[in-house]
């Protein structure tokens, strides 16, 4: 193998091991990217760690700031709702296109996912909540026969991951409606309601979260305690 090709073999890893650290969030908004440190991490050279960088930046997965070098991108308010509003028309596209593929067993999973999200509720763990509302929705998503459309979804999670916890903990009562938004999902299903009433009824199920979002930093901004640009609270739908 020539040392060029060496070069792209080493950039390819590290580009690779990079990313899917930004992605699932293990390296969070604002995380410096200091080339020395993660070239002895992968024992390499500077060349492919700082060619690695370059490509996540393209992607805008990394910002290279004056005086401080390259770090993981900030999502900042406006962007985060609007990854979550395309995420939400996705959502729903994909549920309906899902829901004749969903076999029994994953319909009895849906059920006891939710009877698990209303046990969550029960002792106000608002942080499992969150976990089985994204084990649902993947449930039914992983059934999607467009996988470019799941990966779209997947790429806007990962985004949203980066930089959210989870929004049930800023406004508990909105996890009530949404457990309940979840059985009448499920139920359509079962019963095999029209695509177009499906995909609207999931749209508008995240929709309805994102409302809360907003809603509840509209109340922090009268309060005059909101964030500084780019600095917002961590929230996951």
């Amino acid at each position: 193998m020539s040392k060029g090709w060496q070069i792209m073999s080493k950039t390819d890893d590290v580009y690779h091991a990079l990313r899917q650290r930004i992605m699932t969030g293990e390296l969070v908004a604002g995380y410096r990217l200091v080339i020395d440190t993660l070239a002895r991490e992968f024992h390499v050279s500077a060349i492919p760690v700082r060619e690695a960088i370059r490509r996540l930046e393209a992607e805008d997965l990394v910002d290279y700031l004056p005086h401080v070098g390259a770090q993981v991108s900030r999502v900042d308010e406006t962007t985060y709702e609007e990854v979550l509003s395309v995420r939400a028309r996705l959502e729903g596209w994909a549920t309906a296109l899902a829901a004749p593929h969903l076999a029994d067993a994953d319909l009895e999973t849906l059920r006891t996912l939710a009877r698990s999200m209303d046990h969550a509720l029960e002792r106000a763990d608002l942080l499992t909540y969150g976990a089985l509302n994204r084990q649902f929705h993947q449930v039914i998503r992983q059934r999607c026969p467009n996988q470019y459309l799941v990966e779209q979804i997947d790429e806007c999670s990962a985004k949203l991951d980066r930089v959210r916890s989870t929004i049930f903990t800023l406004v508990p009562e909105r996890a009530r409606e949404s457990l309940q938004e979840h059985y009448q999902i499920l139920q359509s299903i079962v019963e095999h309601a029209p695509a177009t009433v499906l995909e609207r009824l999931v749209e508008d199920h995240h929709l309805q979260t994102l409302q809360a979002y907003r809603q509840h930093r509209s109340m922090h901004r009268l309060a005059n305690v909101a964030d500084a640009p780019g600095r917002f609270e961590a929230v996951k739908e």
